[in-house]
């Protein structure tokens, strides 16, 4: 299990491990970029808990300072998911369990 709040992880890292943790509290402790902010923790197929459903652009942005608004709204205006070679939940939580 990933340790947030002592550790800073690559963005492999965090993605591999994102079934495992709760999206806030990445947001809270990791240096993260616009894609992977678009991507993951903006993206509802990735908010599991009723508090990572919470999270919202302005939550993004007072955790995250360093992103600028602007770019966030583009990189959510122009995200196409098909884009992604992102794993489903089953297909990792099978090949994770055994």
């Amino acid at each position: 299990m990933l340790d947030l709040y002592n550790n800073k992880y690559d963005r492999a890292t965090l993605k591999e491990n994102i079934y495992a943790v709760e999206l806030t509290d990445i947001l809270k402790t990791q240096t993260l970029d616009v894609s992977f902010i678009v991507r993951y923790i903006l993206n509802s197929l990735y908010q599991l808990t009723d508090e990572d459903k919470k999270i919202n652009m302005d939550m993004v942005l007072k955790l995250q300072p360093h992103i600028q608004r602007e770019n966030l709204e583009v990189s959510l205006k122009f995200y196409n998911s098909r884009d992604d070679s992102i794993e489903d939940f089953q297909s990792y939580s099978e090949k994770y369990s055994k």
